[in-house]
């Protein structure tokens, strides 16, 4: 910081004091800056936030407990990305965690440090160093044809005696048909699932809570309506434990419980990235797949294109 920024700062501390203001504590720092991080209300994204920021809290709290978040310094902060770093390195920590955090932390002290809000947080200047993330390359992680297969087959002779697999079965299979993530399996109710000529529709609702419609094949309605259609409002997947829908990790907990049974790594996102890349292969232009997946960019869904290259010009010169 500049000595024209440090004096500014400090005229504008001045200024909220004289007109009454307190400095926030660091729940109230929190509580306000999860509610605006996202644009659009996303209760998923204020929970990301959320989660990487209790990693950050809790680091401070073990270390520097006397210190408020404002306090921190930029050589503190460096200790802390340097554990992080650590942790990568030792593989502890996987990069993409790694930048998550790192974003999160920034994201929240940037927020702090505008000049609308500095002189009530206490925070002149984000304290992150600049650069500090890892370039990490978005690689899909597909199953393949038999993996998906032998997933499918393990859970189907199960169901003949469970009523429980007969659900997870839908489950893991509606999700790589639908290529949906799964906040968006968690939300599913009765009144998204419409039978239309020749099939059905879903509704699904997405990131910034984007609505969005899937056509489906009438033996895709026919799976799901294999489990009992309820009420309009009730849940395709109701929780045993409480009110509500499954959340996301029991979701995610079931797949993994059948994905070890089949030996095969399990987990909800990995359906969805099997359904872009086997649709692909089979054929679906970058659009279509685009509007399904529910991607706001064409570059997104064009990683699996890029993965799976069915044409090109040097196929075309012999």
């Amino acid at each position: 910081m500049d000595k024209a920024e440090a004096l500014a700062y400090v005229s504008r501390l001045f200024d909220a004091t004289q007109a009454g203001a307190v400095i926030w504590g660091d729940r109230l720092l929190l509580k306000r800056f999860l509610t605006q991080c996202s644009r659009t209300g996303s209760a998923e994204t204020q929970e990301g936030y959320r989660r990487e920021l209790r990693h950050f809290t809790r680091w401070r709290d073990q270390n520097h407990p006397h210190l408020h978040l404002r306090e921190l310094d930029p050589a503190l902060v460096d200790d802390w990305v340097s554990q992080l770093r650590e942790q990568v390195a030792a593989e502890e920590l996987k990069p993409r965690s790694f930048n998550r955090r790192i974003s999160a932390v920034s994201s929240l002290y940037r927020w702090a440090s505008e000049p609308t809000r500095s002189a009530v947080t206490g925070i002149p200047r984000n304290p992150l160093p600049r650069r500090s993330t890892y370039v990490v390359p978005k690689l899909a992680k597909p199953m393949s044809e038999d993996d998906l297969g032998m997933v499918l087959a393990t859970i189907a002779n199960a169901a003949n005696s469970s009523a429980t697999a007969r659900r997870d079965f839908v489950m893991v299979k509606g999700s790589y048909l639908l290529g949906c993530r799964v906040s968006e399996l968690c939300r599913l109710r009765w009144r998204d699932i419409e039978p239309v000529e020749g099939g059905g529709q879903i509704d699904l609702l997405g990131k910034g809570s984007k609505a969005r419609t899937v056509r489906v094949s009438a033996e895709t309605l026919l799976l799901f309506e294999g489990l009992g259609r309820g009420e309009p409002d009730d849940w395709l997947f109701p929780s045993n434990r409480r009110e509500g829908p499954m959340t996301r990790q029991g979701i995610a907990a079931r797949m993994a419980k059948w994905g070890r049974a089949a030996d095969v790594h399990l987990y909800p996102h990995r359906c969805r990235h099997t359904h872009a890349t086997h649709s692909i292969r089979r054929g679906v232009d970058v659009f279509t797949l685009q509007a399904t997946l529910g991607h706001s960019s064409a570059s997104t869904t064009g990683g699996y294109v890029a993965a799976n290259p069915g044409d090109s010009s040097s196929l075309r010169l012999g």
